[in-house]
């Protein structure tokens, strides 16, 4: 029960850091990219990284380097999985206590979370740059930063199209632009052959599915967010996506009237599922098709989202392991 607690604390977290956010993007990724910070970002990709950097980050705000950054800290468990995949993790000096990947993170000095940031420690440590999230409340909270002169920069990827771009952003800012191009290159090949399996599942037989984050609250995934876009690229569709948007409650009532087919459990809770009172007559559970997923790959926007992407289309096509 603590563990579910925890679990759902973090889910509405990462809510208030992520919410609305893959809307407002995606809308200007689709109408024009040509912005002032895409321009930015990508006339820097097209030439040698050279310091003074700047760039504009995910905030719209512009920040300049002065120099390679040598002391990183990492605010979200899936900027730190970037910053080990392109090959800079041994520059990492402080992680969040939810950065859990590679076994390595694991060892670095935990500096909090990103609503309970040891601020004494963090300026201990004398980053020369912190990675983090996309929250106005969050930007408030990291004033000390901008207070002791140490930059951080947003880098905020919250549809697929935008993950292989936060991959170059970050190898860019570290020096290590020809590391993080390859890997966004070998991704989005990946991703491609993914969809294009995901894309022959005739429409008829793509199941509803209803992404479970809380089985006691019934917290759930709406329309424009990165989770409800990976079901839909995996070929399932999400029954909530017609019920709202972003993280939000549904009611049981409303639950029962969709009795969608496959429950995607974010978290170990097959089993309370499979139990619940009240339930016993939805397809998903009367067919026994409740899945606890690799909670990261699935739900974390960084280098392993293919490997989450593998798993839903097993699940959605019927091919899972």
């Amino acid at each position: 029960m603590r563990k579910r607690i925890v679990w759902l604390m973090v889910c509405i977290l990462l809510v208030a850091v992520f919410a609305g956010c893959s809307r407002d993007r995606s809308a200007e990724n689709n109408g024009d990219n040509n912005s002032a910070g895409n321009n930015n970002t990508e006339s820097e990709f097209n030439q040698n990284v050279t310091y003074p950097l700047q760039i504009t980050d995910d905030m719209e705000r512009t920040v300049t380097l002065g120099k390679k950054p040598e002391r990183i800290v990492s605010l979200l468990p899936s900027l730190t999985e970037i910053v080990f995949t392109v090959g800079a993790g041994d520059r990492l000096v402080g992680v969040t206590t939810f950065c859990n990947y590679p076994e390595e993170a694991l060892e670095i000095e935990k500096i909090g979370n990103l609503y309970d940031l040891n601020i004494e420690l963090i300026l201990s440590l004398g980053p020369d740059l912190v990675l983090t999230g996309r929250s106005e409340t969050l930007q408030q909270a990291l004033s000390f930063l901008d207070d002791n002169n140490i930059p951080y920069v947003v880098v905020d990827p919250q549809t697929l199209d935008e993950i292989e771009q936060a991959i170059i952003t970050v190898a860019t800012l570290l020096d290590c632009k020809a590391e993080g191009e390859a890997l966004a290159a070998k991704l989005s090949a990946e991703r491609a052959a993914l969809e294009a399996k995901a894309a022959a599942i005739p429409e008829a037989e793509r199941p509803s599915v209803f992404i479970l984050l809380d089985p006691e609250a019934l917290y759930t995934v709406g329309e424009g967010e990165y989770l409800s876009e990976m079901i839909t690229a995996a070929g399932g569709i999400n029954v909530a996506a017609a019920e709202g948007s972003g993280y939000f409650q549904l009611s049981e009532e409303v639950l029962l009237t969709l009795d969608p087919d496959i429950f995607i459990c974010t978290y170990p809770m097959r089993d309370q599922v499979m139990a619940k009172a009240g339930w016993q007559n939805l397809s998903a559970v009367k067919n026994g098709r409740v899945y606890d997923v690799s909670s990261d790959p699935v739900s974390r926007p960084g280098p392993r989202f293919v490997q989450g992407l593998e798993e839903l289309y097993g699940i959605f096509s019927g091919h899972e392991k």
